[in-house]
């Protein structure tokens, strides 16, 4: 990246709004030949440049909604030429047992996904996570007290490093088809057994 500044002027915006917040879902892509061929940024504006896998024209990924207002992307700097740590939060309360049968999954993919978070523009997310696959997903589980409390799981995707602090990508994201619930039937391999 050449060390070339750029004015940053309040016309560039066109004139348009500019609401705070993001959308109340996110997409969760695989970093798999299957999902994406390469990962790499634009030198030139805050921008993440996909390879995507032959035929394809968009991102497939799964999709986690969760409770409006709730949903938040965050960027710390890192400190001089170390990039930033960006976090994407939100809270499920509806379909709490399949938001932790994700949240197992994604703990144990060592990263290997990027976040999709749509800002409101038609087909423009933030993204948090990189093509090292350096994200991490934390879950805080919470039931409430009082039957009108805020309740549900509240995750946590967190990438320590992204270059920009604005981590943008431009495209569609569609759905991609459940493995289906007969590969994912009870296991009882795992069970231990109990001795008195």
């Amino acid at each position: 990246m050449a060390c070339n500044l750029k004015h940053v002027t309040s016309a560039a915006n066109q004139c348009k709004e500019n609401p705070a917040g993001v959308g109340s879902f996110m997409m969760i892509v695989p970093l798999d030949s299957d999902h994406i061929e390469a990962v790499g940024y634009h030198d030139g504006k805050n921008e993440y440049v996909f390879t995507l896998p032959t035929g394809e024209t968009g991102l497939k990924g799964w999709r986690v909604d969760f409770k409006g207002q709730t949903g938040q992307v965050t960027a710390e700097d890192n400190g001089p030429g170390k990039a930033w740590t960006v976090t994407g939060t939100g809270r499920v309360e509806n379909n709490i047992n399949d938001m932790s049968y994700v949240a197992r999954i994604l703990s144990n993919m060592d990263g290997k996904y990027l976040c999709f978070f749509p800002t409101g523009n038609p087909d423009e997310w933030l993204v948090v996570g990189n093509g090292y696959g350096d994200s991490e997903f934390t879950v805080a589980a919470d039931t409430g007290a009082a039957r009108g409390d805020d309740h549900g799981l509240t995750f946590t995707v967190t990438c320590t490093y992204q270059v920009y602090p604005d981590m943008k990508w431009n495209g569609k994201i569609t759905k991609e088809e459940d493995s289906g619930s007969s590969a994912f039937a009870d296991d009882t391999t795992d069970m231990i057994e109990i001795e008195d």
